[in-house]
């Protein structure tokens, strides 16, 4: 199945539901407009997730999920083996307001946060603050900048110097997040942020690198969520910025993936 037949074969939502889910299913208080998702609701209350984390893949849309679905095979197993995929209509081309709005459940033009330094500014508070703000654990792995922020403000911030070598960079993201599930037990949701393909896509790289490296970062993940008995989101934030797509004026969708791995 081609990426168009794909995208017209699942259901569309909005990236900004994913806030108002987690909200709903952990009984916290989120101030958005974006009704939760029932589908994945349902699978939440039946699993009953001791950690949910949030992975998001910097630049990861629906046809580079589909044409690369041979690098990509563990997010394709995670489907195949009964987890949910959603098609999902990007909030903006850049990833920090797309993130927080991921976070938020708030569109950019809301919740005003264009560049990091936005987030210490802002009285919005994302789900990972309220989280921590009724008492039930967060973390956080990206970049330092994006961390920086976040500081004080939810139980566990990990920043990674940004450096042109992502694929090291998104090693160290993922040995700390890791280390968050098997050492931070109490930890009840964690976000974190893999940016190989966005890198590869900006330097005109080979992608099946990319998708390869994203994979088998994400195969470790897997394994500490499944594990866990947890559940992981699995997100792009924005379509791959490639030349090719430059002139288009309507975005590729993003794919979003509930699963709880075995």
């Amino acid at each position: 199945m081609d990426h168009v037949s794909l995208f017209y074969a699942m259901q569309t939502i909005s990236l900004l539901q994913i806030a108002p889910t987690l909200a709903t299913f952990f009984a916290v208080a989120l101030h958005s407009s974006a009704r939760p998702v029932r589908q994945i609701l349902d699978l939440m209350i039946a699993r009953k997730p001791q950690v949910v984390v949030l992975a998001v893949i910097d630049s990861l849309d629906l046809q580079i999920y589909t044409d690369f679905a041979t690098e990509l095979v563990e997010l394709h197993r995670l489907v195949d083996q009964g987890g949910l995929i959603f098609a999902c209509k990007p909030v903006s081309r850049h990833t920090t307001p797309a993130i927080a709005s991921i976070l938020t459940g708030l569109p950019p033009e809301s919740h005003g946060i264009v560049v990091s330094e936005d987030v210490a500014a802002s009285k919005i508070k994302s789900i990972l603050e309220i989280l921590d703000d009724y008492g039930k654990p967060t973390a956080a792995v990206l970049d330092t900048n994006g961390a920086r922020p976040l500081e004080g403000r939810m139980s566990y911030v990990i920043g990674i110097e940004n450096r042109e070598d992502i694929m090291g960079y998104d090693a160290e993201i993922t040995a700390h997040t890791l280390s968050i599930l098997k050492m931070q037990r109490e930890v009840q949701l964690t976000l974190t942020h893999l940016r190989s393909i966005d890198r590869f896509a900006h330097r005109g790289w080979d992608l099946h690198v990319a998708a390869g490296v994203v994979n088998a970062n994400m195969r470790e993940i897997t394994r500490a969520v499944a594990e866990r008995n947890g559940l992981l989101f699995v997100c792009g934030d924005h379509e791959a910025h490639l030349p090719e797509r430059a002139a288009a004026s309507r975005q590729q969708p993003v794919p979003l993936i509930v699963a709880a791995p075995a």
